[in-house]
């Protein structure tokens, strides 16, 4: 499959802001997205009555993840424009990042330059970043929310999916199981994702057969929401503090800290230098389409529904109703998994598919 590189823009957004997102994405003429629900989650101090019923709780919101892409050279600055517009500077009103793919060439989705928005040359972006993505059972993503938010990371967000593949292949074993699924992301410092990501296996027992999946990917830049506890009492939060010190050090290094005596690489035994692939259809073509990525070697897929949007009035095979699916491979059979999906449609009318590819670093 040929392919040609490209920026995968994603902004999550409490779904009030959702409208201000799509009119910065008309102001920079990008022409269609996918918009996923999604809930986004904080620790709320609570004071209570009296002292009574104080502590810290899990608190979420509905949120919404619009994903779409851009030219490669345009990624930093569609970013910027959207920093600016919803003031995701201001811990707690969102995330843009935006990492490199590789897209097919004959995807539903065709390059076009983006229109600059005036003024938001000077917003600042944050490089050295991790996404991490964590596929649990459903019921057992607060688990992994709690852990995340514990060891300090902001603001992850749970969206909801089925999985297939690796629960076809445990034979008894998956009807206890649960086909659907929790997935976690969240985006940290490159520094401390490794150690993160082993905190976060321990956590959801991932050694256990059919526990769930992890894995990382890099992201290119961006801002993310630096929101952890929500309900402080000073006058300035622990995240506009992190913020002021960061750009003091220039960078993100100085936090990264030691969350155990032993080495996470030696603790458990990761997969390397893998790829990611994102494929997004038409409703009811995915589980197709993700069987025939089965048959040649891929190990599993997460679906999930989406929505489309154009923004203009191009006539489009795309539907509203889109799916996505989420599956990581061995670069070894890219190749073959790629051909699969080409010969079972992903690329016709009925489909209208999009397939991008992106670097895994570590996957458990």
């Amino acid at each position: 499959m040929e392919t040609a590189k490209a920026a995968q823009v994603i902004c999550t957004v409490y779904s009030p802001v959702t409208e201000t997102v799509i009119d910065t994405l008309k102001a920079l003429d990008v022409k269609q997205y996918h918009l996923e629900p999604s809930r986004a989650v904080v620790l709320r101090r609570r004071t209570g009555v009296m002292g009574i019923g104080a502590g810290i709780v899990l608190e979420e919101q509905p949120a919404d993840k619009l994903l779409f892409h851009v030219p490669l050279a345009d990624g930093k600055s569609v970013v910027q424009a959207l920093v600016a517009a919803c003031d995701l500077h201001v811990p707690g009103h969102g995330s843009a990042v935006y990492e490199e793919v590789e897209i097919g060439l004959d995807s539903a989705w065709q390059e076009q330059p983006v229109t600059p928005v005036s003024g938001t040359e000077t917003v600042v972006t944050e490089e050295k970043l991790t996404s991490l993505t964590c596929t649990v059972e459903n019921g057992r993503g607060d688990r992994i929310v709690k852990a995340v938010l514990g060891l300090g990371v902001p603001m992850p967000q749970v969206t909801t999916g089925e999985g297939t593949g690796v629960r076809e292949k445990l034979g008894l074993i998956r009807v206890a199981i649960s086909a659907e699924k929790d997935v976690v992301h969240a985006v940290v410092s490159e520094h401390e994702a490794t150690d993160i990501l082993g905190s976060l296996v321990d956590t959801a027992g991932l050694d256990r057969v059919g526990a769930g999946f992890i894995y990382e990917s890099p992201i290119a830049g961006g801002v993310i929401n630096n929101m952890v506890i929500r309900g402080q009492r000073h006058s300035a939060s622990i995240e506009q503090l992190i913020g002021a010190v960061d750009k003091l050090m220039g960078s993100t290094t100085w936090r990264k800290r030691s969350l155990g005596d032993d080495d996470p690489a030696k603790r458990h035994k990761y997969l390397h230098d893998l790829v990611g692939l994102t494929l997004i259809c038409n409703e009811g073509r995915a589980s197709d389409l993700v069987s025939a990525a089965l048959a040649v070697g891929a190990g599993g897929a997460t679906i999930s529904k989406a929505r489309y949007a154009r923004l203009d009035e191009t006539a489009t095979p795309v539907s509203a109703a889109r799916e996505m699916a989420d599956m990581v491979i061995g670069k070894d059979i890219v190749e073959e998994v790629s051909s699969s999906l080409v010969a079972a449609g992903v690329f016709e009318k009925e489909a209208a598919g999009f397939v991008a590819f992106k670097p895994v670093i570590t996957a458990h």
